[in-house]
């Protein structure tokens, strides 16, 4: 079979030869010269250093160390053009909001806020019926109160021997290790200093409060000794001024009162 003629080209321009557009030769891979395929993109890698600070956040490692290694893995994320941006700001926001969350717990230990903030129910008289907590400047003159083994650590609070920042307080017939036989008050001002505050908790509480609350002929058994509670600088501020004089008991607690009948 014969192939027919082809018309002849009437168009603007010569035909086209069989290798494309005239001026252009056939490049390596059958294109026109000039083009090749975009070569294959690498991988981009992983900073290893924010994947690090991620898992140190959740873990809670060392204070601030995540939030640290996750802003350095940012600087080199962006100068490297790794991956592993997510990692690095997921560490830095988990640890700082660790952080703030014990930093809130701390300051409300502190303050006693998360205390059992139940007050004591006292009688028409002033004695208490039911227990509750209360601040050190809050203790009365009777009260018998309980500090959940803190007592035992009286002098060997590098602080004055506080034992704690608060007491349950309890009805004398209930298990206590304390019992307030007098409170005195400090005239107002700027904060006169730890050794003038002791010297002054010692007068008061040596007095004749104890010989008058118990009875003069009363004899305390050799576990009770005398204690006292009294304001520091950082409790001064809030308006601590009390210094309250009590009966301790370091071994364990007791049951009754020491108070004289008609004191």
């Amino acid at each position: 079979m014969s192939i027919p003629p082809q018309p002849p080209y009437s168009g603007p321009y010569p035909p086209p030869g069989p290798y494309g557009q005239p001026g252009q030769q056939p490049g390596p891979y059958g294109g026109p010269q000039g083009w090749y395929p975009p070569p294959p993109m690498a991988p981009q890698k992983m900073n290893a250093l924010a994947v690090v600070a991620f898992c140190m956040s959740i873990l809670c490692a060392l204070p601030t160390v995540p939030v640290i290694l996750g802003i350095i893995a940012l600087s080199q994320i962006r100068s490297r053009g790794e991956k592993g941006k997510g990692f690095a700001i997921a560490a830095i926001v988990i640890h700082s909001a660790t952080i703030a969350f014990y930093a809130i717990m701390l300051a409300l230990g502190f303050s006693g806020a998360l205390d059992d903030d139940t007050a004591p129910r006292r009688d028409t008289s002033g004695r208490v019926t039911t227990p509750g907590s209360v601040s050190l400047e809050d203790i009365r003159t009777g009260d018998c109160f309980d500090t959940g083994g803190k007592l035992a650590q009286y002098n060997d609070d590098k602080d004055g021997g506080q034992g704690g920042s608060s007491v349950k307080i309890v009805p004398c017939t209930q298990p206590h290790e304390g019992e307030a036989y007098a409170v005195f008050r400090l005239d107002d001002g700027a904060y006169p200093g730890k050794d003038k505050v002791v010297s002054l908790a010692e007068q008061k509480c040596a007095g004749n409060e104890l010989t008058d609350y118990v009875g003069k002929s009363a004899k305390l058994p050799e576990t009770l000794e005398v204690f006292y509670y009294y304001p520091q600088s950082t409790t001064w501020i809030r308006g601590d001024r009390e210094i309250t004089c009590f009966i301790g008991n370091t071994s364990g607690p007791t049951t009754g009162s020491l108070r004289a009948a008609g004191s």
